[in-house]
């Protein structure tokens, strides 16, 4: 009685050629209206209820489509379509589960087309509730992890086209997105192809002038070299072997240097190595940044967090070749005295 008329005004709404500003409006308040029902009805136990929602919820979804299609490129439209799903990913990740792949299509594909720093919000929303939208852990895994892979590649380009401090509200968002996605599932994003133009676009984000944008770069460095700090520490005061098979094709020999050495590094373990590696790479770029930011560009709130970044830095390109030569062979590094005195 509540919804299905608001669904009916926003059908037809969407049937309509064109839309003015006033019916792009109502289309917006139409989701928040649904959203909001959604939001705060209790149906736990109550079977008939639930068996209602998921219509509704069924039904609902192609006309969030229609809408991305048609007016993704609108603010209010997108902020409206943005609070709806977040509630359906949020509260009803279970009914959502057989179209997750085309809401997480819809959304990438509205960022493509428009930019706006709203997708990236809810992108950061279905990450969140990516546990409940598969069957199985890894499906939404890679589900997560290949969203965040096309969403880096759409914002990458909009980065090289406009200085961070121009979007600084897509950059915040953007970098939350990269913190969340670090911390959800590190073995997928870190082994994304475009994962090297993630960590060089983190590196010259360091130059935004906005707080809460230089907040989430930080923390999303934090996000990316603690856990790498920790790993390398862990191998460095262990040294433990890798692991061997069981059963009768196990050895009882310790693993060779060579087997060692090419361990892959997949989703299900953290990947040292490519961090490190990218580490040395651009660590130069990245120390120049964070001691210039430290002396003159950076907030006064964040100058604490970019020293932990700092510190992580030089622990991983100075312990890190070191620690984990016997595992990855890796040759040496330059250390953080040589980068700062450069910078110095």
């Amino acid at each position: 009685a509540f919804c299905m008329p608001v669904g009916q005004e926003l059908g037809a709404l969407l049937q309509q050629p064109e839309l003015g500003p006033g019916q792009k409006q109502q289309v917006a308040l139409l989701l928040d209206r649904l959203g909001v029902f959604l939001r705060y009805v209790h149906i736990e136990g109550n079977e008939p209820a639930e068996l209602l929602t998921a219509r509704i919820i069924n039904d609902s979804w192609p006309l969030v489509a229609v809408a991305l299609q048609r007016l993704a490129a609108d603010p209010l439209v997108s902020e409206g379509v943005a609070k709806f799903v977040r509630v359906l990913v949020e509260f009803y990740a279970g009914v959502l589960r057989p179209v997750a792949a085309q809401v997480v299509d819809a959304v990438v594909q509205a960022f493509q087309q428009t930019g706006l720093s709203a997708y990236l919000w809810l992108a950061r929303r279905i990450l969140a509730a990516s546990a409940s939208l598969a069957a199985e852990e890894s499906d939404a895994l890679q589900l997560v992890a290949a969203m965040v892979g096309r969403l880096s590649e759409a914002a990458l380009a909009l980065f090289r086209q406009t200085p961070f401090s121009d979007v600084p509200e897509t950059c915040e968002d953007y970098f939350r997105l990269v913190e969340r996605a670090l911390e959800t599932a590190p073995g997928y994003v870190i082994s994304l192809p475009s994962f090297e133009f993630i960590f060089q676009a983190a590196v010259a984000a360091l130059d935004v002038n906005h707080l809460h944008a230089q907040l989430a770069v930080i923390r999303a460095w934090i996000q990316l070299l603690g856990p790498t700090k920790r790993h390398i520490r862990m191998a460095h005061d262990k040294r433990a072997p890798l692991p061997q098979l069981a059963g009768p094709a196990a050895s009882s020999a310790p693993p060779s240097p060579r087997r060692q050495q090419r361990r892959p590094a997949g989703p299900d373990a953290y990947p040292v190595q490519q961090v490190l590696d990218l580490c040395v790479k651009h660590g130069f770029d990245l120390t120049l940044k964070l001691m210039r930011g430290m002396m003159q560009q950076l907030d006064r709130e964040t100058v604490a967090e970019a020293a932990d970044v700092f510190a992580s830095l030089a622990a991983i390109v100075s312990d890190g070749p070191a620690a984990v030569r016997a595992q990855f062979d890796s040759p040496p590094a330059p250390t953080m005295y040589e980068w700062a005195q450069a910078v110095l």
